[in-house]
């Protein structure tokens, strides 16, 4: 049973070694080496998971898939496979997929995208199922990324659901499905000597794959292919999210950082939602370093809802960046700043109308719309119809004496930042 944030990742290391052990590697495996690292400036080796959470890393079988799989972070017991120490789980207790890979080339990619594909079309088989048997979810977290995106109030009921577009529906829906999906992570050691290689060789997979029975759809593809020191994550706010001005969705995004350490987000944050306990993931002062990969937009094909995707290609010179990058909160304008007190002041929704313009006008000599789309361009305000409202369930804001401020959705954040930065300013709380 897995008892911390340490033991999680070593019971994963375990697992890729083992695999290595079969394919002749003379090297240390990848993840294992990046463990190493991290783990001597600490993973939170004392951050204890509840014991009846019952997690535990296992090799074996998903029933209703022929492949073996590598490694899975399951919760609770599974069936033995006969007297070896594979078990088979059902898909509603596995929260991750691990497929290791000796060397990434374009046939493993491929078939390990295929792999972790099958892993993807149970788990639909069997929600859908669950929901055409009224099952209840919560889809809170969803209707969170969806409205960072679009800046777009998320739908509350089926009602509002119908009621959207084609394409906000089927992005909206996508993301319900896979906040409940497992976590599935393509693991290479080695195959491509740069990031843009990695890149280019996922483009090709997905262009290759292209109309019915693709293996690369936005719901198939896996949350984290890893090759040496580079990644390639899906963007579904489970951790990762990136905006585009638009209102797109960047689907996949690649990195350079700690793989060991990207990994460890996608399971933290499964654990998370899929066991209703808090993690440790701390104050987030900085940030992968992000560069969109595949941008993905909702559209109508063959009379049905699809979505078009196009990739982003970059020179291996444009993708030279620093792995990651220091955390900075979204600054305000005075105007912005008085739009967020009144709307905090009204309890987390304010009305958007004739003459609360008026006065925002008369205080800031300015428009409006322009604080309001300031607001929704921190991806912590969404509207719905003429109601501004909050995409959490808080906010921070500081605010200094010319009426300017910052604003940010986690305020142990913003006020270590702020004393970083030697800033002294006033606090309001919006709830």
């Amino acid at each position: 049973m897995i008892k911390n944030a340490a033991e999680l990742l070593e019971s994963f290391v375990l697992a890729e070694r083992t695999k290595v052990k079969l394919i002749d590697m003379p090297h240390m495996p990848t993840l294992g080496s990046a463990y190493e690292a991290i783990a001597n400036a600490g993973i939170e080796k004392e951050f204890v998971l509840p014991p009846e959470l019952d997690l535990r890393v296992v090799s074996g079988f998903i029933d209703g898939i022929p492949n073996q799989i590598d490694g899975m972070l399951v919760c609770g017991d599974g069936q033995q496979y006969g007297l070896t120490a594979q078990y088979i789980y059902p898909i509603e207790q596995v929260l991750c997929v691990l497929e290791v890979k000796k060397t990434l080339g374009k046939a493993d990619l491929t078939d390990g995208i295929a792999h972790l594909a099958a892993v993807q079309k149970l788990f639909l088989k069997k929600f859908i199922a669950r929901l055409d048997a009224d099952e209840d979810f919560d889809f809170a977290a969803a209707r969170s990324s969806y409205e960072k995106v679009t800046g777009q109030a998320a739908p509350r009921s089926a009602k509002e659901l119908d009621a959207l577009p084609h394409s906000d529906r089927l992005f909206f829906v996508t993301l319900s499905r896979q906040l409940f999906a497992p976590v599935t992570v393509l693991l290479g050691f080695e195959g491509y000597a740069t990031e843009r290689g990695l890149r280019e060789a996922i483009l090709d997979v997905v262009e290759s794959h292209a109309g019915r029975g693709s293996i690369a759809t936005p719901e198939l593809l896996p949350s984290l292919i890893t090759a040496g020191q580079f990644s390639v994550v899906k963007c579904t706010g489970r951790p990762y999210l990136v905006f585009r001005s638009n209102g797109e969705w960047v689907l996949l995004a690649s990195a350079t950082r700690n793989v060991a350490r990207t990994l460890l987000e996608f399971l933290w944050t499964k654990i998370s939602h899929f066991c209703d306990v808090r993690m440790p993931f701390g104050a987030d002062l900085d940030q992968e370093n992000l560069r969109e990969l595949l941008v993905a937009r909702g559209t109508i094909k063959d009379d049905l809802p699809a979505f078009e995707v196009r990739g982003q290609s970059y020179s291996t010179k444009q993708l030279k960046r620093p792995a990651i990058t220091a955390w900075a909160p979204s600054k305000l304008t005075a105007a912005a700043v008085t739009v967020a007190e009144m709307l905090g002041a009204h309890g987390g929704e304010l009305e958007l109308d004739d003459s609360f313009a008026q006065y925002i006008a008369k205080k800031h000599s300015s428009e409006l719309d322009g604080p309001v789309a300031e607001l929704i361009g921190t991806s912590g305000f969404s509207k719905r119809g003429s109601l501004l409202q909050l995409v959490s369930g808080h906010a921070l804001i500081a605010s200094f004496p010319d009426g300017t401020g910052y604003v940010d959705f986690s305020g142990e954040r913003l006020r270590i930042w702020c004393e970083e930065h030697g800033l002294d300013p006033y606090y309001m709380t919006i709830l």
